[in-house]
Order: C-alpha cells, then structure tokens, then sequence
C-alpha cells in the first residue's frame, strides 16, 4: 500500500505557523520545524517557499470548492446560476480565519497564488467573462450578492472580535435576500 502524502501536514504546519506568528514568519525552517520533518523533506515537496504558499492556496481553494458543493447540493454544472450564487455566498460567509484572509489578499498580487481561487470562481461562474454593462438582472443580483459575500471577509477583518453566529446569519440571510425567491 502506497504511503500517505505528507503534503497535507505540511500545508496545516504553515497555516500554523501563519496563524501563531504571521505571514512574514513563514519560512522553510520554521515549517518544517512546526511539521516535526527536516527541511529536506519539505523541500522534497516544496522546494521554495513560493512553492509552499502556491500549495497552501491550492490547498484552500480546494476547501473553498467542497464547501461550494455542500452548500449547494450538487456540481457546479448541473446548478442554475441562481442555485451556485446562494451556494457561495453561504459558504463565503461563513467564518473565515485570520490566516484564510490574510493569504487571499496576499494571493491577488502573485499570478502562482491566485491561479487555484480563479479555476475554481470560473469553474462556477464560467458567465463571468461577461461585461457588468451586459449582464441581465439576474446576473447583475448574483454579481452583487457574490461581491457583499465577498466583501463580509474584509468587513470581518476590520472588527475586534469575528462575527457572532447570530450575526452570520442575518448578514448572510440579507445578502441572500438580493438575490430574490427562486
């Protein structure tokens, strides 16, 4: 039988490391040393720390795409634009992590980082590639109601302490509210 890869410790060693000490703080040694490997053996996997944080990404984007399909109920082919849009901003408001935050708006500037989070938006909403000006009404309440969703992470990031479940769910009951019965 095939060992395991020890990739997804690693990954979950520098979110550690990420979330106990900062993004500057992550490092290969410091990695390695929170994953009780040597740096040989995470440079096996990741032989530079692009590489890691390419990986981290790729990691968290395939979280973010699970999340899609449980908070919709199905791939992301056989649901309406109306069924996709309902089913991300349930799972983007959701409570997410200092570190989730952090890294996402680390991503946007390196092409490696944001490449994972775009193949799974575009795998979802593959009518994006449409002009705002030539969206129809449904389109443009999905764009909005994907964007507030969006927009809950940096408004979260501004507060002392994160979101009450109460809170959550009326914040996320009301962007749900754009969007208008099915």
């Amino acid at each position: 039988m095939a060992r395991p890869s020890a990739r997804p410790k690693l990954i979950e060693a520098a979110l550690t490391v990420v979330a106990e000490r900062g993004i500057a703080a992550l490092t290969l040694d410091a990695v390695a040393e929170e994953a009780g490997v040597t740096k040989r053996g995470l440079i096996y996997h990741f032989p530079s720390k692009h590489a890691l944080l390419t990986g981290i990404h790729e990691d968290l984007a395939a979280r973010m795409e699970r999340e899609l399909l449980d908070a919709t109920g199905q791939e992301p082919e056989g649901a309406s634009l109306l069924e996709r849009t309902r089913g991300y901003v349930r799972a983007a408001t959701r409570s997410p992590t200092n570190v989730e935050m952090r890294l996402i708006m680390e991503a946007a500037n390196e092409p490696d980082w944001i490449a994972p989070w775009e193949r799974v938006y575009r795998r979802w909403f593959p009518e994006e590639e449409q002009s705002v000006e030539t969206l129809d009404e449904l389109s443009l309440r999905c764009l909005v109601a994907r964007m507030a969703a969006d927009g809950s992470w940096g408004y979260e990031s501004m507060l002392t302490s994160p979101l009450s479940p109460r809170a959550r769910e009326r914040l996320t009951a009301s962007i749900l509210d754009v969007l208008g019965e099915e």
